[in-house]
C-alpha cells in the first residue's frame, strides 16, 4: 500500500509581508478594543448573544436565540455566543469576533496573488489593514465585516473558477453565498452584482461562439443578455435548437451562474409579494402564510429541476454545502425548525423590503459620493485613473470584475432606502483590491524605466517624484484618519462615519451602578430604565448582571420609591418633582448623540456648483479633514438622560 505525500510549500517572501500585516492588523484590532462604548445596535446584537451563550430564554421561542431579521442574520450571535461561552462576556469579548473576522480579510489578497502580483498582493493587505472605514468597523459588532469576507470570498470564487474551472471554486461559492444569506439582508444587492457581471459575460462568449461583429453584435447581444442565463440553464434540453444558431460550449461563466442563481432563487420567495400587492391582494396573515408555502415549495423545486439538469452530481454537492450552512443556523441546530425556515425562505427578505420604505438614516442620494471620497480617497484616486484606464484601452478582465464590483455596490446601495456609514465599507473594499491591482500593474514598469538613465529624462523622475509625495502625502493622511477615528474620538460622533454613538458617560455610570448594588443590603435597591425612544439600549447590556425593570414614562412615575434608581429621560421626570427632591444624586448624562447632519443634508445642486467655484467647499474640506467639527457642536444633536441615584444612607433604611 502507498502512502501518498502532500506537498507543503513553505512561505515566500510575500507571504511573509502579508503576514506580517496580518499581524500588524491584529494589533490594530484588538488593541483597547473594549474602550469605546457599545453603540445601539452592538448592545442588541451582545445582548441578544449573551442570551444564548447562558440559553437563557427570554421570549416564545423554542430556543435561546432565534432568527429576527430587525438584527440580521443568525451567523453574528453563533460566533459572539461561541465567544462568550469560551471566554466569557465584555465589551471587549463582544467585539472579538469582528475583529478577528477583519484581520483574516487582509490575507486574502493572496488568493489572487497570481493576478495582482508581488507588489499588488502586498499593496492590497496594506490598503485593507489601514483603510478608515475598514479599521473602524473591523473593531465595531456588527454583521458588516463578516458580509465584507464573505463577498470578498465570492468574488475571488468567480474570478478563479473562471481561470480553471475546478469544482472547489463552486463549493467555496457556495458556502460564501450560504454565509452571506446567514450573517444580512445586504446579500440581495451583492447577489445583483454578481449575477450581472456572470451575465454580461456569458453573453459576451455566446457571441464569441457565433462570431457576431460589429453593429450585429451589439444589437444580438441586446437581445441575447436578457435570456442568456436561461439558455444556460437549459442548456440540454435546448442542444437542437441552440447547436442550430452556433451556440455549442457552454462557457464557465454559466456554471457559476446557475450555481448562484439557483441557490439564491428560493431565497428570493418573499419577491413574490410585489406583483401580488400590484394585483390588490393584501399578502398578511393565513393569507401571506399559504403563499409563502407555496411559493417556497415551487422555487424550490424549480431549482432542483435545473440543477438536475445541469449537473446533478455538482448540484448535489452545492446544494449540500449551502444548506448545511443555512437551515442550522437559521434553525438554531434544529431547536426552531418551523419558525427558523420560514425566516429563513421568507421572513428575512420580506423585513428588508419593508424596511426599504422606512428609509432609515433618510440619507440623501449622494450619501456615499460624499463618503468615499471622504474617507477611502487613498485607494479611490489610483482605482479611478488606473482601473479606467486597464478598463477602456487594455480590456483588463480583472479590472473589469473590480471596477463592476465597486460601481455596482455604488449604485445599489445608493439606491436602496437605508444608507449608512457602515455600508460604505461595501465599496471601500473592491477599491482596495482595484488599487492594488492597478499599483502592481504599473509600479514595476515605471521603476524600470526610471532605472534606464539612457530612456528616463528629467522630466520623467519630476513627474514620478511628484506623484510619490502626493501617493506619500495622502497616505499619512488617511493613516491619520484611521488613528482619530478609531483611537483619538471612536465614541465622539465628530465626524460622519460615526454617525450616532452612546456617549461615554453610559459605561462610566454602569459601573458607579454596580459598586453601589453591591454596597447596597439584598434586595433595598431597585433600578428603573425608562424605555422610551429606545433608551432602554445599551442600558440592558451595561445592566445585564442586575435585575433591572425597563418600564415606560406612567409605571416609573407611579410605582418608583426613594429607594430606585431611575435612569430617564427629562421629559418622563418633569411631572413628578418629588423624585428628584428625594434622590441622593441627580446626575445628568448624555444617554447617545449623533453628526450633525443639518448641513450636507441641504446640499443641492446650485450650492454644491456655488461653494465649488467660490473655493468655499476646497476650504470646507481641508478644514474638516484637518480638524473634523468641535465636539460641542455634537451636543446639540445629543439624547440626554438624568440618573437618579438613592443614598446609601437611604437604601440602609428599615
Amino acid at each position: 500500500m502507498s502512502v501518498r505525500r502532500i506537498r507543503v510549500e513553505r512561505p515566500d517572501t510575500v507571504t511573509w509581508i502579508v503576514l506580517g500585516l496580518v499581524a500588524l492588523a491584529l494589533v490594530l484590532r484588538l488593541y483597547d478594543l473594549g474602550a469605546r462604548a457599545l453603540h445601539h445596535d452592538e448592545s442588541l446584537h451582545a445582548t441578544y448573544s449573551w442570551y444564548f451563550a447562558a440559553d437563557r430564554h427570554v421570549s416564545n421561542c423554542a430556543a435561546a436565540y432565534c432568527h429576527d431579521p430587525l438584527m440580521h442574520g443568525p451567523f453574528q450571535f453563533h460566533f459572539m455566543a461561541l465567544m462568550f461561552k469560551l471566554f466569557g462576556d465584555g465589551d471587549f469579548m463582544a467585539r472579538v469576533p469582528a475583529a478577528l473576522t477583519g484581520t483574516a480579510l487582509v490575507a486574502t489578497p493572496l488568493l489572487l496573488r497570481r493576478w495582482l502580483g508581488t507588489i499588488g498582493t502586498v499593496a492590497a493587505a496594506l490598503f485593507i489593514t489601514l483603510s478608515p472605514s475598514l479599521l473602524y468597523y473591523s473593531r465595531f459588532a456588527r454583521e458588516d465585516i463578516y458580509m465584507w469576507m464573505w463577498t470578498v470570498l465570492l468574488f475571488v470564487s468567480v474570478w478563479r473558477y473562471l481561470d480553471d474551472g475546478r469544482d472547489r471554486w463552486l463549493g467555496i461559492a457556495a458556502a460564501a453565498l450560504a454565509l452571506s444569506f446567514a450573517t444580512k439582508e445586504s446579500v440581495y444587492l451583492t447577489i445583483a452584482i454578481v449575477l450581472v457581471y456572470l451575465d454580461v459575460r456569458l453573453t459576451i462568449e455566446f457571441l464569441d461562439q457565433r462570431g457576431t461583429k460589429g453593429e450585429e453584435r451589439w444589437l444580438e447581444g441586446l437581445f441575447l443578455a436578457p435570456v442568456a442565463w436561461l439558455l444556460a440553464a437549459f442548456w440540454q434540453p435546448l442542444e437542437s435548437w441552440r447547436t442550430s444558431r452556433g451556440f455549442t460550449t457552454l462557457p464557465r461563466a454559466a456554471d457559476m451562474l446557475i450555481v448562484i442563481g439557483i441557490l439564491a432563487l428560493p431565497q428570493l420567495s418573499a419577491a413574490a409579494q410585489i406583483p401580488l400587492k400590484a394585483m390588490g391582494v393584501d399578502v398578511v396573515g393565513d393569507t401571506e402564510r399559504q403563499i409563502g408555502i407555496i411559493t417556497v415549495c415551487a422555487l424550490l423545486g424549480g431549482a432542483t429541476i435545473v440543477g438536475l439538469i445541469w449537473d446533478w452530481q455538482r448540484w448535489v454537492l452545492v446544494a449540500a454545502i449551502f444548506y448545511a450552512i443555512t437551515i442550522p443556523l437559521f434553525t438554531t441546530e434544529f431547536l426552531n425548525t418551523r419558525n427558523g425556515l420560514a425566516s429563513d425562505f421568507w421572513g428575512a427578505l420580506d423585513y428588508w423590503m419593508a424596511q426599504q420604505e422606512v428609509q432609515r438614516g433618510t440619507q440623501p442620494w449622494f450619501y456615499y459620493l460624499m463618503m468615499v471620497p471622504l474617507y477611502e480617497f487613498l485607494t479611490l484616486i489610483p482605482a479611478l485613473i488606473g482601473g479606467v484606464w486597464l478598463i477602456v484601452k487594455r480590456r483588463d478582465g480583472l479590472a473589469v470584475l473590480f471596477g463592476w464590483w465597486f460601481l455596482g455596490s455604488l449604485l445599489a446601495f445608493s439606491y436602496a432606502g437605508e444608507k449608512m456609514p457602515w455600508l460604505t465599507t461595501h465599496m471601500a473594499v473592491p477599491l482596495a483590491f482595484m488599487a492594488a491591482y492597478v499599483i502592481g500593474r504599473y509600479l514595476p514598469a515605471i521603476i524600470v524605466r526610471l532605472r534606464d538613465l539612457e530612456r528616463s529624462s528629467s522630466s520623467t523622475w519630476a513627474v514620478a517624484a511628484v506623484a510619490g509625495f502626493a501617493f506619500l502625502l495622502a497616505f499619512g493622511l488617511s493613516v491619520r484618519n484611521a488613528h482619530a477615528v478609531s483611537f483619538l474620538h471612536p465614541d465622539t460622533p465628530v465626524e460622519p462615519l460615526i454617525y450616532t454613538q452612546t456617549s461615554r458617560d453610559v459605561p462610566n455610570l454602569s459601573r458607579d451602578i454596580y459598586k453601589l448594588a453591591a454596597e447596597a443590603p439584598p434586595g433595598q435597591l431597585s433600578i428603573f430604565v425608562d424605555s422610551s425612544d429606545g433608551a432602554t439600549w445599551p442600558w440592558a447590556w451595561y445592566l445585564r448582571h442586575l435585575n433591572v425593570a425597563y418600564a415606560d414614562p406612567a409605571y416609573i412615575q407611579q410605582y418608583a420609591t426613594p429607594k430606585t434608581l431611575i435612569l430617564a429621560l427629562p421629559n418622563t421626570l418633569s411631572s413628578v418633582p418629588q423624585l428628584r427632591e428625594q434622590a441622593g444624586e441627580v446626575r445628568p448624562y448624555h444617554h447617545r448623540w449623533a453628526f450633525p447632519e443639518d448641513g450636507y443634508k441641504g446640499t443641492t445642486w446650485s450650492s454644491f456648483l456655488t461653494r465649488l467655484s467660490n473655493g468655499r467647499l476646497e476650504q470646507q474640506w481641508y478644514e474638516f479633514m484637518l480638524h473634523r467639527i468641535p465636539e460641542q457642536w455634537v451636543l446639540g444633536w445629543s439624547l440626554d438622560g438624568i440618573a437618579l441615584i438613592p443614598s446609601l444612607d437611604t437604601l440602609n433604611q428599615n
